[in-house]
């Protein structure tokens, strides 16, 4: 009886995000065609990030707002609100952060090359109970109903703190933001004076 409840909701909640793809060239991407985002990472990233959560999945393009959605592309004209890429370690490979959940919370987590060998580190985590189902209001005060949480590159003043350095910013539409730095293997909260 488990083992027929785990397939039904990993049927349920797989209606709603996607699996990691592996890429044919090795390298961390994001792409978007015809509304759908299909995030990609070399075949080791993708064993590093089953390995940590076999049923973690990348949220579902389609289960954003279009305020979240437009906020995004204002800070990034490619950007996604699930996934964003940049060399978060400064080593000169492309690393990749996703947001996304498994059967029980979300997750903000960084895919990072360290010395040649892929490692993820979790930023941030939630229990959110039907996160695609918040309702919240856009700018001129109109309800809007999805996925509240995004990650863009950091901005403004922690943009600044971090100089060269690409900080994650995590946000709540409409709400708190943190931004993080991977440092040692680890995400570190900035903290602005």
């Amino acid at each position: 009886m488990k083992s027929v409840l785990a397939i039904i909701l990993l049927y349920g909640f797989s209606s709603w995000a996607g699996p990691v793809a592996v890429s044919t060239d090795s390298t961390v991407g994001v792409v978007v065609k015809g509304g759908i985002a299909t995030v990609s990472v070399p075949a080791d990233a993708r064993k590093a990030l089953i390995q940590w959560r076999p049923e973690f999945l990348v949220f579902d393009l389609k289960d954003y707002g279009e305020s979240v959605k437009s906020l995004v592309k204002e800070v990034n004209a490619e950007g996604t609100p699930m996934a964003f890429v940049a060399d978060f370690n400064s080593d000169g490979v492309k690393d990749i952060v996703l947001l996304g959940s498994d059967l029980y919370q979300q997750y903000a987590v960084a895919l990072v090359n360290v010395a040649g060998t892929w490692k993820v580190i979790e930023i941030q985590s939630w229990k959110i109970p039907n996160i695609r189902k918040i309702m919240t209001k856009n700018e001129n005060k109109e309800k809007e109903t999805g996925i509240p949480l995004y990650v863009i590159p950091a901005q403004e003043e922690h943009a600044k703190k971090l100089g060269k350095k690409t900080g994650i910013q995590v946000e709540r539409f409409m709400g708190s933001a943190a931004v993080y730095e991977i440092t040692d293997g680890k995400a570190i909260q900035v903290k602005l004076p």
